[in-house]
Parts: structure tokens; sequence; C-alpha cells
């Protein structure tokens, strides 16, 4: 996948008559990880069965067999891809307050890294927010397991280069985590291999088998709040009389509500996130502290055992000193 506005040399997946097969079998399939992964997941096998009899049809056995192969996303992936899709700018904000975190952990900065952590919370909040209004507008909404799964790829796309591009690829197949050190796992995460995916990288509006993935997700998740909006706007140009306005009233009241408890939703799953995230590293620094503990009690009984023999061996040569004088007396 190239990334809008850049020389697509840069992203090494360009390929002349004369590139590999799998460069030529990645330039077919990178359309369709696009459009598939940009559809709620209830929609991702049929549309990649779809595909895949198109591509067989058309007598492309490679493409047909890596489409047919491509993971359907979790719940939260699926949720967390099409976010990416539908609120751009919010992702280029994730992504650099990503790149911020990074550069003051590397300067060891801690007052930067404490406010750059208030944002990290702020945002994810946000995300989660945004999240699971797209969701609830195709019908279902988020539980709250599945808010704070994003809240946990958001957080670790905040902590790890190739999790922030798994992230951003709009091509994630699972959740991810961040124990708080080390790298995030990535472990078929992505529905191809990192290669194809690059920080920077955005997807892009289309597939090469089917329309606007952008359109076509903000068809399964938009469509009817559009269309409710469409015709609230025109009953409102039309004139309503009283009873409509307490309906619109109440129905502002319940949107209000619903915001709310997404807002508190997605808060909590942060915090638990974080909070999974302390635990797991003071759980380690105990390991660390128990380890270090270990080897201090091994070594004061290794000094109690060196002293032991130095006092034997003080005796011994006093001994020996005693019997050398006293026969050198006789």
């Amino acid at each position: 996948m190239t990334a809008m506005g850049a020389d697509p040399t840069d992203a090494g997946l360009v390929t002349t008559p004369g590139g590999s097969p799998d460069e030529r079998l990645d330039e077919r399939l990178d359309g369709v990880l696009d459009e598939l992964y940009g559809l709620a997941p209830e929609a991702f096998l049929p549309r990649r069965g779809q595909l895949a009899g198109a591509a067989k049809a058309a007598g492309d056995t490679a493409l047909a067999a890596a489409i047919t192969a491509l993971r359907k996303p979790t719940v939260a992936a699926g949720a967390v891809n099409v976010m990416v899709r539908l609120r751009p700018d919010s992702v280029e904000e994730l992504a650099d307050l990503a790149d911020r975190l990074r550069r003051a952990q590397e300067r060891l900065d801690g007052a930067a890294l404490v406010e750059l952590g208030r944002e990290r919370s702020a945002l994810v909040d946000r995300l989660v927010a945004e999240t699971a209004e797209l969701a609830r507008a195709s019908g279902p909404v988020l539980s709250p397991a599945t808010a704070r799964a994003v809240a946990t790829t958001l957080v670790a796309a905040c902590a790890d280069p190739a999790a922030t591009a798994a992230v951003t690829s709009g091509r994630l197949t699972r959740a991810l985590e961040y124990a708080g050190f080390g790298e995030v796992d990535l472990h078929e995460a992505t529905a191809r291999p990192l290669r194809l995916v690059r920080p920077g990288e955005r997807v892009r509006g289309s597939g090469p088998l089917g329309s606007s993935r952008s359109a076509s997700a903000r068809g399964s998740l938009g469509s009817d709040r559009e269309d409710s909006e469409d015709s609230e706007d025109s009953e409102d140009r039309d004139g309503r009389d009283d009873s409509d306005d307490e309906l619109a009233a109440a129905q502002a009241r319940l949107h209000e509500a619903m915001a709310a408890a997404t807002a508190a939703t997605g808060r909590r799953g942060v915090l638990t996130a974080e909070l999974e995230l302390a635990e797991n590293r003071i759980a380690q620094l105990q390991r660390e502290l128990a380890a270090a503990r270990a080897h201090r009690d091994q070594t004061a009984d290794s000094l109690a055992d060196a002293d032991t023999r130095a006092a034997t061996a003080q005796r011994g040569l006093r001994r020996a000193r005693a019997e050398l004088e006293g026969l050198r007396a006789d």
C-alpha cells in the first residue's frame, strides 16, 4: 500500500513487468485488502467469497487463493479499521502523538512523558467514543469488552512504531496489547505481513474489484443515521407540531445520554488497560526484585563461607609460624 502524496517507489511495492511473482501478487491484492478490511466484520466473509470468485473466474488462481486465505477481523479490529478510514484526521493525531511519545522516551524527558501521557489518555478516550459511534450507526453497540479491546489497541499504537503502522494501515485482524515494556506482539495481527504496512501509510479509497471502500464503510455504518438526519431536516423545514418537538427533544436527550455512556465506557476501557499495564510492570519489577534478593542471599552465604575459610587459614598460618619459630629456637 502506498502512502498518499508519497513517491510510490519509496514504498517498495512498485513493480515492473520484470518484478517477482510475489510483488506482482501483492500489487493485485493490495486494493482487495483495502476494501475487505474497511467492511463491518459480518460483511467480510460474503464479500471475500465474491472477490475470490471474481479472481478465479478471471483466471487469477494465485490471487483467488490469497484472498481466500485472508483472516476475518475480530469485532474490535474491524471497528478500529473502519474508524481509521472514516476519521483520518484523528488517526493522524494518534500517529503524531505516538511519534512524540517515542521521542520523549528516547530523551528520557520525564516532564514531557507525563504531559504526553495525559494527552494520550484524552485522545484514546475520544477515539474509543468515535469508534463506538461509528459502530452504533450500523446497529450493534460495542460491548464493554470490545471497547476495552479498542482502547488497548490504541494504547499499543502509541507504544511501538510497528504497532502504529499496523493500526494506521486499517488492516488489523485482531486487537493489540502492550505489556508496558518491550515490543507489541504483532503475530498475525494484520491481513498481510508488515512489509506492506509502514508508518505514514494510510488506507486508500478504492479497490480494483469493488467500489470505494470509504463509501462502502459509510454505507454499512452510516447510511441509516444519515437517512434519519435527512428525514429530520425535512420535517424541520415543513414545520413540527408540539408533539414532534417533544419527540425531537427526547431523541436529543437520548443521544446525549448514549454519547455520555459511550464516553464513560471508553474511559473505563482506557483506565482498565493502563491499570493492567501498571500491574504487569509491577509484576515484572517484583520478579526482578525477587531475583535480586535471591542473588543477595546467595552472595551473603558465599561471603560467610569465605569468612570461615579465611579464619581457618589464619589459624593454620599462626600454628605454622609458631612451629617454625620453635624449631629455630631448638
